[in-house]
C-alpha cells in the first residue's frame, strides 16, 4: 500500500475555493442560495470555523452564474476600536463602490463630503437609493461577513441594522428595493447584535430567514473519502470514524483527515481479533469516555450498526480504522493540545468558554450539567447561546449535547470543576454541602464569609446550586438569630428574676428602715428608695426587651408559615394571617408612644401582614373589599418604561419610555395626556416642584421642558450623548442634568417660560454620570459617576468633597428636619449620611444580591431599595425591613407619591404598578376586614381584632 497523496487535498482553515474537491455541500447551501435568490434577507449566525466563509464563496458564485450582482464585505477589515461612525460608514460605502465598479460613475469622496449635513447612516442609505440601485440593473445581494465585529465598535451599530430593515420596508413604496437583499454571517446571536433590546421594529432579524449550519453527516461528507483512498482500502469506514470523533465539525473534520494522511505510520500493521458480533465488548474503550464507545453513537447523525458490519463480513476492516483514527486523535489533537492547536481552534473555544463576564459561573455550571448528560432543553438563554456560539454544544433533537468526543476529552469535567473552584470563594464549602445532599449545615456561610460571598456574587448570573447555597446560608443566619433571640429571652427572664429579687429585698429594706426612722435614719431610707426606683426602671426595660423579642419571633413564625405555602392553600394563609394579626396587635400596644417607624423595637409583624395580604390577594378573595385597591397595574408603554414621576401638587403621574413617549395618568391608571418627545428615547421624566412643568431627559443629548398639555417650552443643550439624569432644585429655580460624556450641567430656569441661559459645567467625572441630585435646601449638588464615585459640588460648579463610598444609587430625604441622605452599594449595603458634615453615621445590609437604586419616602421614615430580583424592599432607618413588593418584570424606576402612601413602579416590559404603602394600623384593619367574610374564624377573630 502506498502512503502518498496530494498534500493539498484537505484544507485546514480559511475559505475553500469555488472548485475545491474537498468542499462538502450541506442543506444550508441550498437554503441560503434559494432564500437570497428569492429576495429574502438571510443570516447565518453560528460558531467559528463552521464553514460560513466557504459557504459565502460558493453561494456568491452560484448567484453570479444567475446574473445576480454580489458584494462581499468583511466588516472586520473596516476596524472597530477608535473608528468613528463617519469613518465606519464611509468605509462601507467605499467597499460597495469597489465591489460594484462605481468609481467611473461617482467620486465617492466628493459625494460623501457634499452630504456632511446628513448623519453617516443617512448618507449610506442615500447612496444605496440614488447611486447603487439606479446604476446596477440586476438583482443585488450584499454579504456582510464577520458581523459580530460591530460589537467591538465604540458606538452602537443599531442604526446599521435598522438601515437593512428599512431596505425591506421601502419595498412597499419603491419597487427598486425588491432587487436588493442582504446576508449577514458571523459569530453572534440576534440578541447580541441588537444593543437596543426593545427596538423590535428596527431589527431585520424578525423579518429575515435564519440559515441553520450544521456539521457534516456521512452522506454529505463523501467527497472527503476520496482523499483517504490512497491510504486505505476502506476510506468510507475511516471517514465514519473521523465523523464520530469530530461530530461533523467542518474544521476538525478537515484537520483530522489531513492528520491521517500525514501520519500513515500510525496505521495498525495487522488487525487484532474481531469482537463478537452479538453482545460482545469493544477492547479499545476510549480512555476519556470512561467506558465503552457505543457503535450507535449520539455524536453521529446516523447509526453505525456493528451487527450489520459483521453480517457484511467487514469486521476485519472496521477495527483497524477505529484504532488508527483513535490513535491520531489522541496523539495529534488531544494530548498536549495547546501546543498542537495550529491553526487555532480549541484555543478559541477555550477563550470563549472561560471568558470572564457576569455569566461565567452559570455558563460553566450549565456546561457541567451537559457533560454529566443532564437533559437540558434549549431555551435561548444567554448562557446557552454563549455555549452554542462557542461550538462546544449543539442542539440535537430537543436537547443540548456536547458537539463531539474531542471537545469532551479536552474540555472535560475535571477541567470545569477546577475552574469553578478557582472562581468562587466558597468552592470547597459548596462541594461538601452538595455531596451531603444539601444537609451539612456546618458548610453554610456565616459572618464575613457570607458577606464576601454576596459581594462576589453581586452582578453575576450564578448556577442554581450557588443560589441554593447562598439562600440556605442566609436562612441559617435567620435560624441563628432565632436562637440568639431565644437565648436573649432566657437572659431576660433571668434578669426579671433578679429584678424581682431586688424588689423583694427592697421591701425588706423598707421594713427595716421603718425601725430606724425613730433614731433619725432618713438618709438610709432615701438611699433604699433610690435603689427601688433603679430596680423598677431595669425591670421595665427587661419587660420591653422580652416583649419585642416575642413579637419579632411571632411575626417571623407567621411569615415563614405563609411563604412556605402555595397561594391556593388559603387555610394555611388564613392561619398565618391570624398569627400576624396577633403579633401586630401586640406591637401596636408597644409603640403607641413611638410615632417614628425608626423607633419600632420590632417590624416583622408589618412585613408578615403585608406579604400575607398580598398572597391572599392573588386568590381574588379580598380585592373587592379594599378601597382603594392595594395594587393597580396597566400597560403604559411599548417597550421599557424608563421613568415614573409623581406630581407634588396634584394626583397625576407621569411616565416615559424608550418609545419616545411621555404620558400622564390619574391614580386609577387612566391616561390624561400623551405626546411624542422627539428625543429618540426618553430616559427620565421629572415634575418641577410647583407641578406646572415637566422635564424630560433624551437619548438625543437634549433636556426638554414641557407644560402639562405637552407643549415644548424650552430645549436645553449642553450634554453630549444620551442624558441619563435630571433634577430640579427645591424651589425650581435651577435644573441639573448629567449624561454619558463625563460631566453634568446646571441651567437657571428663573425666567421660564422664556429661554434659559447657557449652562454651568461640572467636569471631571470618569465617563458616564449615572445621576445628579440637588440637596433638600438646594445649597449643593451630588453626582454619581460610572465608577460609583459620589462627588459633592457647590452651585458654582466647584468640587467640595468626594465621599469614601462606592455607590450605585443615592437619595436625599425630602424631610428637611432629618437632614440626611442615603447611598446603596452594588452588593446592597445602605449607608446613611449626615447632610451637614457629609459623614457616614449608619450602615446596614439589605437582601439584594445586586442593588440598582435607593429612594427616601417623603416623610423620611422609609427607604425603598431596588435590585435585579424584580423586588422592591422598604426599610426603616434602623435597617429593619418593613415591606416587600414583588413584580413580574425587572424594575427600572420607583417614585413616591407626595403623601408617601403609594409608590409607582416602572417595569422593563412597559408595565406600571401603583402600589399602596400601608402602616401598621392600616394593615391590621385590612387583615381583620378580610375575616369578616370567613364565618369559621369569627370566634378567634373577634377576640384578636376587638
Amino acid at each position: 500500500m502506498k502512503f502518498t497523496t496530494k498534500p493539498s487535498y484537505y484544507q485546514v482553515g480559511g475559505s475553500l475555493t469555488n472548485n475545491a474537491p474537498n468542499y462538502v455541500k450541506r442543506q444550508a447551501d441550498d437554503d441560503l442560495y434559494n432564500g437570497l435568490k428569492a429576495g429574502e434577507f438571510c443570516y447565518v449566525l453560528n460558531s467559528r470555523q463552521m464553514g460560513k466563509s466557504s459557504l459565502q464563496v460558493r453561494t456568491i458564485q452560484r448567484l453570479r452564474n444567475e446574473g445576480i450582482a454580489c458584494a462581499a464585505i468583511d466588516i472586520s477589515e473596516i476596524g472597530n476600536r477608535g473608528v468613528t461612525p463617519e469613518q465606519w460608514y464611509a468605509g462601507l460605502l467605499r467597499i460597495l463602490e469597489n465591489n460594484f465598479n462605481l468609481s467611473d460613475i461617482v467620486n465617492v469622496r466628493t459625494w460623501w463630503r457634499d452630504r456632511n449635513f446628513l448623519t453617516p447612516v443617512q448618507r449610506l442609505s442615500e447612496f444605496i437609493e440614488t447611486v447603487l440601485l439606479p446604476n446596477i440593473s440586476s438583482n443585488i445581494v450584499i454579504f456582510i461577513d464577520e458581523i459580530d465585529s460591530i460589537l467591538a465598535l465604540d458606538f452602537p451599530a443599531d442604526d446599521f441594522l435598522a438601515l437593512i430593515r428599512s431596505c425591506y420596508n421601502k419595498r412597499a413604496n419603491n419597487s427598486e428595493f425588491d432587487r436588493l437583499t442582504w446576508a449577514l454571517l458571523g459569530v453572534a446571536s440576534p440578541t447580541d447584535l441588537c444593543r437596543e433590546q426593545n427596538a423590535t421594529s428596527n431589527t431585520p432579524f424578525n423579518i429575515g430567514k435564519a440559515i441553520e449550519l450544521t456539521g457534516f453527516d456521512e452522506t454529505e461528507a463523501q467527497p472527503l473519502a476520496a482523499g483517504l483512498a490512497e491510504l486505505t482500502d476502506s476510506p468510507n469506514e475511516v471517514l465514519r470514524e473521523v465523523l464520530y470523533w469530530t461530530g461533523g465539525q467542518p474544521f476538525l473534520t478537515q484537520k483530522l483527515c489531513k492528520l491521517l494522511l500525514e501520519n500513515p505510520q500510525l496505521i495498525p500493521n495487522s488487525p487484532p481479533p474481531a469482537p463478537p458480533c452479538q453482545g460482545g465488548e469493544e477492547d479499545a474503550a476510549t480512555p476519556w469516555q470512561g467506558g465503552e464507545k457505543d457503535a450507535a453513537t449520539p455524536w453521529q447523525g446516523g447509526e453505525k450498526d456493528a451487527a450489520t458490519a459483521c453480517q457484511e463480513g467487514e469486521e476485519d476492516q472496521i477495527h483497524p480504522s477505529k484504532e488508527w483514527v483513535e490513535k491520531v486523535v489522541r496523539l495529534k489533537i488531544v494530548e498536549n493540545w495547546e501546543s498542537q492547536d495550529v491553526p487555532e481552534h480549541l484555543s478559541t473555544i477555550r477563550d470563549r468558554l472561560f471568558r470572564e463576564n457576569q455569566r461565567i459561573v452559570r455558563r460553566l455550571g450549565l456546561y457541567q450539567q451537559i457533560l454529566e448528560q443532564t437533559e437540558i432543553v434549549p431555551d435561548g438563554s444567554a448562557e446557552q447561546m454563549e455555549l452554542r456560539l462557542s461550538g462546544l454544544i449543539v442542539k440535537r433533537g430537543e436537547k443540548l449535547t456536547i458537539s463531539n468526543p474531542i471537545y469532551d476529552a479536552v474540555f472535560n469535567k475535571e477541567l470545569i470543576e477546577e475552574k469553578l473552584e478557582k472562581l468562587s470563594p466558597y468552592s470547597e464549602a459548596i462541594k461538601v454541602w452538595l455531596n451531603s445532599s444539601c444537609e451539612d449545615d456546618s458548610q453554610l456561610l456565616r459572618g464575613d464569609d457570607l458577606q464576601s460571598a454576596l459581594v462576589w456574587a453581586a452582578g453575576k448570573s450564578l448556577r442554581n446550586e450557588d443560589f441554593q447555597f447562598l439562600t440556605a446560608s442566609q436562612k441559617v443566619i435567620l435560624s441563628d438569630q432565632n436562637q440568639l433571640l431565644h437565648s436573649a429571652t432566657l437572659e431576660t427572664k433571668k434578669a426579671v428574676c433578679d429584678a424581682e429579687k431586688a424588689l423583694s429585698e427592697a421591701d425588706s429594706a423598707k421594713q427595716k428602715a421603718k425601725q430606724w426612722i425613730g433614731i433619725g435614719s432618713a438618709v438610709l431610707a432615701a438611699s433604699l428608695l433610690a435603689a427601688i426606683g433603679f430596680s423598677t426602671l431595669a425591670y421595665q426595660r427587661f419587660k420591653l426587651a422580652q416583649a419585642s423579642i416575642e413579637i419579632e419571633q411571632n411575626g417571623s413564625d407567621a411569615l415563614l408559615l405563609a411563604v412556605s405555602q402555595k397561594t391556593e392553600n388559603t387555610e394555611a394563609l388564613s392561619e398565618a394571617l391570624l398569627r400576624a394579626i396577633a403579633s401586630g396587635k401586640k406591637l401596636k400596644t408597644l409603640v403607641e408612644n413611638k410615632p417614628k417607624l425608626e423607633q419600632y423595637p420590632a417590624t416583622r409583624p408589618l412585613l408578615a401582614l403585608q406579604i400575607i395580604l398580598d398572597k391572599i390577594s392573588e386568590t381574588q378573595q379580598i380585592k373587592a373589599s379594599l378601597s382603594p385597591p392595594r395594587k393597580i397595574t396597566w400597560q403604559a408603554h411599548k417597550g421599557a418604561v424608563t421613568s415614573v414621576s409623581f406630581s407634588q401638587n396634584t394626583q397625576i403621574l407621569a411616565t416615559a419610555g424608550i418609545d419616545d413617549r411621555v404620558r400622564m395618568w390619574n391614580f386609577s391608571g387612566q391616561k390624561i395626556a400623551e405626546w411624542k418627545a422627539l428625543q429618540q428615547s426618553v430616559n427620565m421624566v421629572n415634575f418641577s416642584p410647583n407641578g406646572k412643568f415637566l422635564a424630560t431627559a433624551g437619548r438625543d443629548s437634549t433636556v426638554k421642558i414641557w407644560n402639562l398639555s405637552g407643549k415644548n417650552i424650552s430645549t436645553l443643550k449642553g450634554i453630549k450623548g444620551s442624558v441619563t439624569s435630571i433634577s430640579f432644585s427645591p424651589e425650581g429655580k435651577f435644573l441639573a442634568a448629567a449624561g454619558i460624556d463625563s460631566y453634568a450641567a446646571i441651567w437657571d430656569l428663573s425666567k421660564l417660560p422664556q429661554l434659559v441661559s447657557s449652562s454651568r459645567k461640572l467636569p471631571g467625572h470618569n465617563g458616564l454620570v449615572r445621576s445628579v441630585n440637588f440637596s433638600p435646601k438646594g445649597d449643593f449638588i451630588t453626582t454619581l459617576d460610572g465608577n460609583s464615585t459620589v462627588r459633592i459640588w457647590n452651585l458654582s460648579g466647584k468640587l467640595k468633597k468626594t465621599l469614601p463610598v462606592q455607590a450605585i444609587g443615592l437619595s436625599f430625604t425630602p424631610a428637611q428636619h432629618q437632614y440626611r441622605f442615603a447611598t446603596v452599594t452594588l452588593n446592597g449595603k445602605v449607608g446613611l449620611w449626615n447632610l451637614s458634615e457629609k459623614e457616614l453615621v449608619k450602615e446596614f445590609q439589605t437582601l439584594h444580591f445586586d442593588a440598582k437604586s435607593i429612594s427616601f419616602s417623603p416623610d423620611g421614615e422609609r427607604l425603598a431599595t431596588v435590585g435585579i430580583d424584580k423586588t422592591v424592599r422598604l426599610w426603616n432607618l434602623a435597617g429593619r425591613q418593613v415591606a416587600q413588593f414583588e413584580f413580574d418584570e425587572n424594575v427600572v424606576s420607583v417614585s413616591w407619591s407626595r403623601d408617601g402612601k403609594q409608590i409607582a413602579v416602572a417595569g422593563s416590559n412597559g408595565t406600571v404598578w401603583l402600589r399602596q404603602v400601608e402602616g401598621l394600623e392600616e394593615l391590621l384593619k385590612q387583615s381583620c376586614n378580610f375575616f369578616t367574610t370567613q364565618p369559621k374564624y369569627f370566634t378567634r377573630v373577634s377576640t384578636i381584632c376587638n
